[in-house]
């Protein structure tokens, strides 16, 4: 099942990377369904961590606090070394450590990794599943599901939320679920039928809906992307089950790297804000150079840094046990 996740790693967040790309002065290239990346990535973590911890649930916390933010903290660090150079040593200090741990700003000052906020969804929803492992592992999905559907649903008076993309975790838990229960095989071909459904639903859905990719953090949002999502997950997993997986050496090391492009790309938009407007074709060579780039220094960090500090801070992690 690992392969073809991988590769859908790698095409959500080089969706999310043209769709930004996309929107700048330089490219004006309209990939409004890239955007859709975020969601792919939100069920396919929850799938991920349901299997993952299944299988080994030791050091859960830890184990995820690693994996995510180390290399935001480095990817923040990289960002304030273009964003704050006319900055004082205070307000740099202080819009550097707002950025780090995700604080509020005066007057609504953004963090420097402008897609953190999906970050918070990721570490709420990894509390989350570590509180769900405290009744056992094989309890977790269902009492995770639950904990999910009300701070997904119900709204607290005087509290803010509800925080309604936390079903799309709930949609991949859902899938391990079901793969889990799945005493039969499956024919073959149909993980890449149902794969290829979520796949036409994505633009589909959202055209005969005019649902408004700006309305990011609704349940509108979770039925015209987290749906097709959940079907474009399940399908690669039945796949590959099915002997029909991803083995492209380039694919899986792009989605290996994924989490390094979704850090790293937001800088490169800053950096390439500036560019004049161009038109087409000039526009549409525009984007596809940055996100060559871009993906290109995402992976040489991944390899040099971010795997390097994985290894080392898995050992720590061991040695502690």
């Amino acid at each position: 099942m690992i392969n073809n996740l991988q590769a859908l790693r790698a095409l959500a967040a080089i969706g999310v990377s043209v769709f930004h790309v996309g929107l700048l002065p330089a490219t004006s290239l309209p990939f409004t369904i890239g955007a859709a990346g975020v969601d792919l990535f939100f069920v396919l973590s929850g799938f991920i961590i349901a299997y993952s911890s299944s299988q080994d649930a030791r050091q859960f916390l830890a184990r995820r606090l690693i994996r995510i933010l180390p290399a935001y903290w480095i990817a923040t660090i990289i960002a304030s070394l273009f964003v704050l150079q006319a900055m004082s040593p205070a307000e740099t200090f202080d819009w550097l450590v707002q950025s780090l741990f995700y604080l509020p700003g005066p007057g609504g000052r953004p963090v420097l990794i402008f897609v953190a906020w999906t970050l918070v969804y990721e570490l709420a929803f990894y509390l989350l599943y570590w509180l769900a492992l405290r009744a056992g592992a094989r309890r977790a999905p269902v009492v995770a599901i639950a904990m999910l559907l009300v701070l997904g649903l119900v709204p607290v008076p005087g509290q803010p939320g509800p925080w309604p993309l936390l079903l799309e975790f709930v949609l991949g838990v859902c899938i391990y679920l079901a793969i889990d229960n799945l005493s039969r095989p499956v024919s073959k071909g149909v993980g890449l039928w149902v794969a290829g459904a979520g796949l036409l639903a994505l633009p589909l859905l959202a055209q005969l809906t005019g649902y408004d990719p700006d309305d990011y953090q609704s349940v509108e949002r979770v039925l015209v992307w987290g749906l097709p999502a959940t079907c474009i997950v399940l399908g690669a997993i039945l796949a590959e089950r099915e002997g029909l997986a991803i083995r492209n050496r380039a694919i899986l090391l792009l989605g290996a790297g994924s989490y390094a492009i979704y850090l790293l790309h937001p800088v490169a938009v800053g950096q390439l804000l500036q560019l004049p407007p161009q038109s087409p074709p000039t526009s549409c060579l525009a984007c596809i150079a940055a996100t060559v780039a871009i993906v290109g220094v995402a992976v040489l960090f991944h390899l040099f840094i971010e795997v390097r500090m994985l290894r080392w801070m898995r050992q720590m992690i061991s040695r502690a046990e």
